[in-house]
């Protein structure tokens, strides 16, 4: 019922751009696209979510083509939800991505430009690797064999100012060379070898490793993102059609004020039945 909701339970607030990091990357494509959309519309339907960090900025969960469509707009501020990034509320897992021929044909050039950090193995062991942080993403091929993108000992896994290379690197390699060719599935799937077999005309399956809370932060603080669509977040509690006016984020206004301000806006949701929390999983048809 709605008199159990406090506006403190929808953990919104509104930041700084400049306080909010991404950790990975956007397409300047979509961005574009939703930047005009906001435009017309002149309302942001749902905000990014986000999680503190220890230096007190933000990482983007989830919603950084929106965050970044925003900061072209050169808003003053950014609604976010902010959420314990720790189980259960949050959970970190990673999308693989199920390539068509021509984006096969991009990767598996990729991986033979990259021999010399390739080896082939089975799909168990390429997922040991993976886990172990000792390669950064593997082709699973008909077959049932992979082809292992391993970790060179003069790379790091989170690139700082001194390493040459770094694992978020190798990926942003890797996923930009099939991004534009032909449509790209995200699955979370353990029988891999089956869909490969199953699927026409998608002959391999990409795998990335499952990154940590701490990674993510790392490669936000070191603005070394990773690649779109690799990490997927499941988030309890998701804020879901806030619908706020656009005017309302490009206001010049103190922090502390509009903060206030987005206090009263949220109670006053609540108390007129605008609010509703739903405890079970739903599935829900759009128009």
């Amino acid at each position: 019922m709605n008199s159990t909701i406090d506006h403190r339970d929808l953990r919104l607030r509104f930041v700084t751009p400049e306080a909010v990091l991404l950790h990975e990357e956007t397409d300047p494509a979509r961005v574009s696209r939703l930047r005009s959309s906001l435009e017309g519309e002149l309302v942001l339907r749902n905000p990014p979510i986000a999680a503190a960090m220890p230096d007190g900025r933000y990482v983007v969960l989830d919603g950084a083509t929106r965050t970044t469509a925003l900061r072209e707009l050169q808003v003053r501020h950014i609604p976010v939800q902010v959420v314990p990034y720790l189980e259960p509320e949050t959970r970190l897992e990673a999308w693989y991505h199920v390539l068509p021929d021509a984006a096969a044909d991009q990767a598996r050039a990729y991986v033979e430009h990259h021999a010399s950090i390739v080896t082939r193995v089975d799909v168990e062991t390429a997922r040991e690797a993976l886990n172990a942080r000792q390669a950064t993403a593997a082709l699973v091929e008909s077959d049932g064999q992979a082809l292992l993108l391993t970790l060179h000992t003069d790379h790091a896994w989170i690139k700082s100012s001194a390493e040459p290379e770094s694992a978020a690197g190798i990926l942003r390699g890797l996923v930009g060379t099939y991004g534009g060719a032909g449509e790209i599935y995200r699955i979370v799937h353990t029988d891999l070898v089956d869909i490969v077999q199953r699927e026409d005309h998608c002959p391999c399956v990409v795998m990335f490793p499952t990154f940590t809370p701490d990674e993510i932060m790392g490669v936000a603080s070191h603005q070394d993102l990773l690649p779109a669509g690799i990490t997927r977040h499941l988030i309890s509690g998701r804020v879901l059609n806030m619908n706020m006016d656009l005017d309302v984020l490009r206001r010049d206004q103190p922090l502390n004020e509009k903060n206030q301000w987005m206090r009263d806006w949220l109670t006053a949701k609540i108390l007129a039945k605008k609010v509703r929390y739903y405890h079970e999983p739903v599935f829900i048809f759009d128009d």
